[in-house]
């Protein structure tokens, strides 16, 4: 039988993601490293940064699980029509921005008194419209004020939950030509700058799910040392070629597509492969939305002294990985019961009638 790719590899594979992008904003700069005089011992300043700077691509990661889950539900019902695979985008776009507003809310609610929202958003009718659209996860796609600016991504979100039924449709005709098709796009269109870099990655996704491509790989007959030789020299392969100065600066675009695509295997087969790696890999991955959300506001935003005040790269990326689990969790557990006590009360009144 075909080894599949799961819902719970994707949650192994983004929460490798999600540790790469905490590793990337602690030390992906070097005035910061010198600057609070964070001890990188036995590491030299100049892996820490080329390592932390590769962590980047998270947000390719990301998008390439988005798109090839979206696929996937829609080329696993050959019979779905484009108007039907949009329901589907309009319940899942609703379903993340309901997700984004609570997360907004409980910001807001626990640090009320950190933030001058007066002098962000206005204030009257002003403000209120703007921290409306803050709240929606809409302020980057608006240009309006924000928050927090790791939430840029929320308009890339939003964006690929609509436009990739339509690459599947497209994939549906023309198979993997929608490749080179996707290649050449932004010569001929100009998209915007968080689109042109993610367009192909999302394109590698949607092919991927319809050329069973992860299944493919996973079907690939390799003893374990050699497995684990061959995914660890691809790993430190890909951080050199992607943080070469050229390649970030003229090939970035497209070359995030296939490391973002090889980092979902290896997560995946090798630290996915580790009982106790792989559940805590798929943890930290199913709340991997709220640590990306939430993050920036202790590392940067409001506990930056905190944060740092660890002394050691080392301590200070778990303790931030910790504190931001711990949001998430939290807030996931809340919505839960929220939710349950919703249905408890509608069960309760349905009864009554």
């Amino acid at each position: 039988m075909e080894r599949q790719f799961t819902k719970k590899d994707s949650m192994i594979a983004k929460g490798l993601a999600v540790l790469l992008l905490l590793f990337y904003h602690l030390f992906y700069e070097e005035h910061v490293i010198t600057g609070l005089q964070v001890n990188h011992a036995p590491v030299p300043k100049e892996i820490l940064l080329m390592t932390a700077g590769f962590g980047n691509i998270c947000v390719a990661v990301f998008v390439m699980i988005t798109a090839y889950g979206i696929a996937k539900s829609i080329l696993n019902v050959p019979e779905m029509s484009l108007a039907a695979a949009y329901e589907q985008a309009v319940v899942r776009f609703l379903k993340l921005m309901g997700g984004f507003a609570i997360l907004y809310i409980s910001v807001i609610l626990i640090w009320f008194g950190k933030f001058e929202l007066s002098s962000l958003y206005g204030k009257g009718k002003q403000g209120l419209v703007l921290m409306l659209c803050d709240g929606l996860g809409l302020a980057s796609t608006l240009d309006t004020p924000t928050l927090n600016e790791t939430w840029w991504y929320m308009a890339l979100a939003y964006a690929f939950i609509f436009l990739v039924p339509v690459l599947t449709f497209c994939v549906k005709k023309v198979g993997n030509s929608l490749l080179p098709a996707a290649f050449f796009l932004p010569m001929i269109i100009t998209l915007h700058s968080d689109m042109a870099r993610y367009f192909f990655v999302a394109v590698l996704g949607v092919c991927a799910a319809y050329g069973n491509w992860f299944e493919k790989i996973f079907q690939i007959r390799l003893g374990l040392v050699w497995k684990w030789c061959a995914g660890l020299a691809g790993f430190v392969l890909c951080i050199l070629i992607r943080q070469n100065a050229v390649v970030k600066d003229y090939f970035a675009d497209y070359v995030d597509a296939p490391i973002a695509f090889f980092l979902i295997c290896f997560a995946v087969m090798l630290p996915g492969s580790i009982p106790g790696v792989k559940q805590i890999l798929g943890f930290i991955g199913k709340h991997s939305m709220n640590i990306y959300l939430v993050h920036t506001f202790f590392y940067l935003i409001l506990f930056r002294d905190f944060i740092y005040g660890f002394d050691h790269a080392g301590i200070i990326f778990v303790v931030l990985t910790v504190v931001s689990l711990g949001y998430a969790v939290a807030l996931d557990t809340i919505r839960m019961l929220a939710c349950r006590g919703i249905g408890a009360v509608r069960e309760m009144k349905k009864n009554k009638i």
